[in-house]
């Protein structure tokens, strides 16, 4: 039977393997309550030393609870039950970890050591991440997020290169600050999505709900929902539209949906993707607009078989690289 607990040790110490994230994800599924727990208190974890009284005496209350509601689950297989209970040690490590970050919030205990995290989601990945604050960030292709293993009282700040979607934790006391190369989002709780790819030259920040402000250099932007903004690394213009947001939020779930896109946008997000290089006459293509959908999941063979029927072109596939002339 999957060993779970192994699974999870592993993850917790930064050694998973292919075959333990198959694990955590089946588990995951029959038990998505815990997915917070597991991928939002390893950072805290990490970050939080133990060992005070105080921390004792809840790590002997919460264990009792915790057994409780094992017992109480109603799982058939014997050898899977026993690995789910060692799965729910290394949980109620993740939760005491969570009660550390909050006793050193409260000032109870205050000798937590904060580090510089970094997260980056390769070409061909697409990353889920919960902050110290319970802050859930998708991270897409060829995209990095640094970030603090907690957060003080004061601010919650972040640095973001590439494409990422948040779902911020509320929090009208402290601020959470995106910071990219060319500008800064400052929002208390929302859900919105940031795109900066150095080659595009454009940001775009699109709102979901809440509100968010824009900072860039002397300009000062604040969002609605529904809106987005789209700013100019080459002018510093910045317009404000109201876009089809699915557009912009589907590609978290391996989906990009395009209306009127060029060509050349299109593939660098295949590039990114399917981690190819694309190659092809810029002069003839970079401007031909298609429209349609980008399924991450499927062959890319796949997708540019349907180019083929959009736009005169052929392709050859070979090591990491796609070749396409124009018919």
């Amino acid at each position: 039977m999957p060993n779970i607990g192994s699974a999870i040790q592993n993850y917790i110490q930064g050694n998973v393997s292919a075959e333990d994230e198959r694990i955590l994800y089946s588990w995951l599924k029959e038990n998505p309550e815990d997915e917070k727990i597991l991928f939002g208190e390893k950072d805290i974890w990490e970050a939080t030393q133990l060992g005070t009284e105080r921390l004792n005496e809840i790590e002997t209350s919460q264990w009792s609870l915790l057994k409780d509601k094992i017992s109480t689950r109603k799982i058939t297989n014997t050898k899977f039950h026993q690995a789910l209970k060692i799965a729910a040690i290394v949980i109620f490590t993740f939760g005491v970890g969570w009660m550390g970050h909050s006793l050193y919030s409260s000032g109870i205990f205050s000798n937590t050591q904060v580090e510089l995290k970094h997260i980056e989601a390769t070409k061909g990945q697409i990353k889920e991440i919960f902050l110290a604050d319970g802050t859930h960030v998708w991270l897409n292709s060829d995209s990095k997020l640094s970030f603090p293993s907690n957060f003080t009282k004061d601010t919650r700040e972040i640095e973001l290169e590439g494409e990422a979607y948040f779902e911020v934790t509320s929090n009208e006391e402290t601020p959470f600050l995106v910071k990219t190369k060319n500008h800064t989002v400052k929002v208390t709780g929302t859900q919105f999505n940031i795109c900066e790819y150095p080659e595009s030259k454009i940001i775009e920040t699109t709102l979901v709900e809440g509100k968010v402000k824009i900072i860039t250099g002397n300009i000062i932007k604040d969002l609605l929902p529904g809106q987005q903004s789209s700013f100019s690394t080459l002018t510093s213009e910045v317009k404000i539209n109201e876009p089809e947001f699915e557009t912009y939020s589907a590609w978290k779930e391996g989906r990009y949906e395009f209306s009127n896109e060029p060509v050349g946008k299109i593939f660098q997000i295949m590039e990114r993707w399917w981690d190819v290089d694309i190659v092809y006459p810029e002069t003839n293509l970079k401007y031909e607009r298609i429209a349609g959908v980008l399924r991450k999941h499927k062959p890319i063979e796949q997708h540019l078989e349907v180019f083929k029927q959009l736009v005169p072109m052929e392709y050859e596939i070979g090591t990491d690289i796609i070749n396409v002339t124009v018919k």
